[in-house]
């Protein structure tokens, strides 16, 4: 049977993700984050500007570890003292729509609506490479299982394209 969380946003939800620990975090319009427990309690909430949280999700190697995105930037969070963000990336061109994280978590690609995907290798923490392969607004990407250096995208262009990182970049 469906249950209704409630008490924890004040506008319009936009996403979530879960962690394999159960816990939940969901993004709101207005840069509203809120952190839920598995049986649907407000756990806690953090403001991350003014601009829309478009997507949450968590790292694949650390369950602690939170990347979101809202306007143009990237913020790193840790779930545990959910107060502010560890760390903060500007790299897109333009609101970013979709996160991917990679199996090992060496990796986060950033669609956005310049029709870009910016790929960040988290362990030098720069943009690593710059995909333009869209013709209009790129809404999704995703990592491919058991290929880490290999994207799926689509977009507004009508395309869905397969994207090796390392053979088809623009820096």
């Amino acid at each position: 049977m469906a249950t209704k969380w409630t008490g924890g946003h004040s506008t319009g939800v936009l996403c979530l993700d879960a962690n394999c620990e159960g816990l939940v975090v969901s993004g709101a319009e207005e840069g509203n984050l809120v952190t839920w427990s598995s049986e649907g309690c407000p756990v806690s909430s953090l403001k991350l500007g003014a601009d829309d949280i478009t997507y949450v999700s968590f790292s694949r190697t650390d369950s602690n570890t939170l990347y979101t995105s809202h306007g143009e930037a990237i913020s790193i969070l840790d779930i545990r003292c959910l107060k502010e963000a560890t760390e903060c990336f500007k790299v897109n061109e333009d609101e970013i729509n979709c996160l991917s994280v990679n199996e090992t978590s060496s990796h986060l690609a950033a669609a956005d609506d310049s029709g870009s995907i910016k790929i960040i290798d988290l362990a030098n923490r720069k943009v690593s490479r710059t995909l333009r392969k869209h013709s209009n607004i790129c809404s999704c990407v995703t990592f491919r299982p058991q290929r880490p250096h290999s994207l799926l995208s689509c977009g507004l262009d009508m395309q869905v394209r397969a994207l090796p990182v390392y053979a088809c970049y623009v820096r």
